[in-house]
């Protein structure tokens, strides 16, 4: 892999992630949350409307995820509910919403609502084929439930004719799952959806070592250098990588995005730029998941194609999926 150095001095983000809700229905095998001290909320509607209107303002590109280190779907029934939400950063021109999920709360209304509250993409989390895999990995998930919640997205999409509306499932590649990687893509691509495949994160060391990281060829962190990451409270993390907020560069219910991105977070930058590693505060520091920031694979879905040989041989052993 050739090392991509980012020279742009950003004097916004370029993404943002809103926790606009901090709890989870999942206990995942390869994920942190579980085990996350920091208290769990639910981000104030005039909080939420502050950065989405900072946003607005100053840069209507910025990729907005309204997922941090959460499950948005949760709230799908409060008031506001997370398409409150949606349509709120909608109307104020942001021109990429995206949203992540586990799926198992993304039934048909469900989608509905996403699709009809403008949501620009979904990522999909699933990262198996089979169910006995799925079982370890997703804990307290259920693998049929969400490969059908996801195909009745396909489907609600089709009948709305939302043809912008950008559905993505994600395959995070570890030791578990490794074997069912190309048959996992290959059924999905046949379904018309982008595949996200991305390496293990450690969370900054939470959940063990990182993926990939040497450190004598240590480089920038993509997710350091243009993503600000915003917790329900406003807290801002160093990073995507740091769900616990173990650095916190500010908070937004008392200052900007912009204060805060060329505050405490450009010094950050600064030094990944200058490559003054020991310099860093904790926990990137001692972070190995820069490099995992720069191998995420998507698989763009061009049409819909005949699966054959080895995969199909595969798929057949799950009738429920094979049609």
């Amino acid at each position: 892999m050739g090392v991509v150095r980012i020279k742009e001095n950003l004097a916004f983000p370029k993404v943002v992630l809103i926790d606009t809700v901090s709890y989870c229905n999942l206990r995942c095998s390869m994920c942190s949350h579980k085990d996350m001290k920091r208290k769990k909320g639910i981000m104030e509607w005039s909080l939420f409307k502050k950065i989405i209107d900072e946003v607005s303002r100053n840069d209507k590109s910025t990729r907005v995820w309204m997922v941090f280190f959460g499950e948005a779907l949760i709230i799908k029934r409060t008031k506001p509910s997370i398409f409150d939400m949606l349509s709120y950063a909608k109307r104020a021109g942001l021109k990429e919403v995206v949203l992540n999920t586990n799926g198992v709360l993304l039934d048909r209304e469900s989608s509905e609502k996403l699709i009809d509250a403008g949501l620009d993409g979904i990522f999909i989390g699933i990262d198996a084929f089979c169910e006995e895999t799925y079982e370890k990995i997703r804990c307290g998930g259920d693998y049929r439930r969400v490969v059908q919640n996801v195909l009745d997205l396909i489907d609600v999409k089709q009948k709305k004719g939302a043809d912008k509306f950008n559905i993505r499932v994600q395959f995070v590649e570890m030791e578990e799952n490794r074997r069912e990687r190309d048959a996992f893509t290959q059924y999905w691509l046949s379904k018309g959806v982008d595949v996200k495949i991305r390496q293990k994160l450690s969370w900054a060391g939470l959940s063990g070592e990182a993926a990939g990281g040497s450190w004598d060829k240590r480089h920038e962190c993509y997710w350091i250098m243009d993503t600000m990451s915003i917790t329900d409270t406003g807290d801002v993390a160093i990073c995507a990588a740091d769900p616990e907020a173990r650095f916190v560069a500010g908070n937004l219910a008392r200052q900007s995005i912009r204060e805060i991105w060329n505050g405490k977070l450009k010094e950050v930058r600064e030094l990944h730029k200058k490559r003054e590693w020991e310099k860093l505060p904790y926990p990137c520091s001692q972070c190995g998941d820069w490099e995992v920031s720069y191998k995420d694979r998507m698989i763009r879905a061009r049409r819909k194609g005949v699966i054959r040989g080895r995969i199909k041989r595969y798929l057949s052993r799950f009738t429920y999926l094979a049609d």
